[in-house]
């Protein structure tokens, strides 16, 4: 069955459809144009002793395109005996975002997904994320305004013995929903806003939990989305 577009004297045939297959599509990733797409990963331990609503892990948009999040997966595995208890984290998005911290803070590198045709990693997103060795008072220095809600959310329960196999992992979590689906619209951050990862409750004296962030994201013109 043949699918068309146009008025019945004008029509175009824009697919074939038989009576008993769907529709095949190919998926594309956004439009870039001269800008890009990036990723990239940060490890740190989550504290002894860490605050509550400690920021870990941030991303700001800097400049005057827009910033797509495309992906975000986060892993927690315990890696060192603890005191048993619920801990948790959550994600914010951010708006009046117009610096990143600067204290107990790192600059991971990002990656550009192709290196000819995109403009150099990390485009107009700054990121950081809280030293490896997991300050207890997490990134500060930063000025941003969260929102009144977390878009997401981790639970995960300490136990008192240090991981040994897989059992000891929660996780990957993929925070993100796929684009388009079930008519998702994605996070769309103009200039100076962004979003932040931060550790949800007052860490135990005995913790021994190492997170993995891996971020996605594709920086486009205004007019693409």
């Amino acid at each position: 069955m043949p699918i068309t577009v146009g008025s019945p004297t004008q029509a175009t045939q824009v697919a074939e459809v038989d009576a008993k297959s769907a529709l095949r599509i190919s998926s594309r990733p956004l439009d870039h144009g001269s800008l890009g797409h990036y990723r990239v990963t940060h490890r740190a331990l989550l504290a002894n002793t860490k605050a509550a609503n400690a920021r870990i892990f941030e991303l700001r948009n800097t400049g005057t395109n827009f910033i797509v999040p495309t992906r975000l997966i986060v892993t927690l595995y315990q890696t060192a005996a603890g005191t048993a208890q619920m801990a948790g984290l959550d994600f914010f998005k951010c708006t009046s975002f117009s610096a990143v911290d600067t204290t107990n803070t790192v600059t991971p590198t990002a990656s550009q997904k192709k290196t000819t045709g995109m403009t150099a990693s990390p485009g107009g997103a700054a990121v950081r994320g809280v030293t490896v060795a997991g300050a207890a008072a997490g990134m500060t220095g930063g000025t941003l305004t969260k929102d009144g809600g977390a878009f997401a959310a981790i639970t995960y329960a300490v136990a008192a013995a240090a991981g040994t196999s897989t059992a000891a992992q929660w996780g990957p979590y993929d925070i993100l929903p796929k684009i388009g689906a079930d008519g998702t619209h994605p996070f769309v951050f103009a200039q100076n806003e962004g979003l932040e990862i931060e550790n949800r409750t007052l860490n135990t004296t005995s913790f021994g939990v190492e997170i993995t962030v891996d971020l996605s994201w594709a920086e486009v013109a205004t007019t693409v989305i």
